[in-house]
């Protein structure tokens, strides 16, 4: 029975580790000439093709910019003039923010004053603790699993400790 126990560890670690391997990384360079790079992709190397690249004002909220990501996983953004956040958004449980990179000459004071006064900055689904739908699947089979495995596991010990009792 031991070895049906160590089967089920090893499927449910398996899998819950399939569910946590991978995250949404995105990279923001300066190009320097007013411009910025925008790349998408997975901690597992995959690229982030169709990911939606939003550059949204932390001044009004709307949206500046909006585009899906290429089969290159980059693009290519003029900075906007005023404070902004960029939003990677790979779906569900896949979203990066990030404060924008300045442009050369700095942003506009009437746009920075409205922006001390209320910062619209979005928290980064990065570090939040949201279980995706395959996530709650998974675990939740994962732990049916065990107690079903405890549970046999149980009631054979019973067994064979009256089959040793009887001899």
């Amino acid at each position: 029975m031991s070895h049906i126990i160590k089967k089920v560890l090893v499927v449910w670690l398996f899998c819950s580790s399939w569910v946590y391997a991978h995250n949404l990384l995105m990279n923001v360079m300066n190009n320097e000439d007013n411009t910025i790079t925008v790349m998408g992709e997975f901690s597992t190397g995959e690229l982030a093709f169709g990911a939606m690249v939003r550059l949204e004002s932390l001044v009004s909220g709307d949206v500046l910019f909006k585009e899906r990501l290429p089969q290159i996983s980059e693009l290519t953004i003029e900075i906007p003039k005023e404070p902004y956040q960029i939003v990677l958004d790979g779906g569900p449980g896949h979203t990066i923010v990030k404060e924008g990179i300045a442009p050369l000459e700095g942003f506009a004071k009437e746009f920075l004053e409205q922006t001390k006064k209320s910062s619209k900055l979005s928290q980064s689904d990065e570090f939040r603790n949201d279980w995706s739908l395959p996530m709650i699947v998974l675990f939740t089979f994962g732990l049916i699993l065990v107690i079903l495995t405890l549970y046999f596991s149980a009631k054979n010990t019973q067994i064979l400790m009256k089959q040793l009792k009887q001899n």
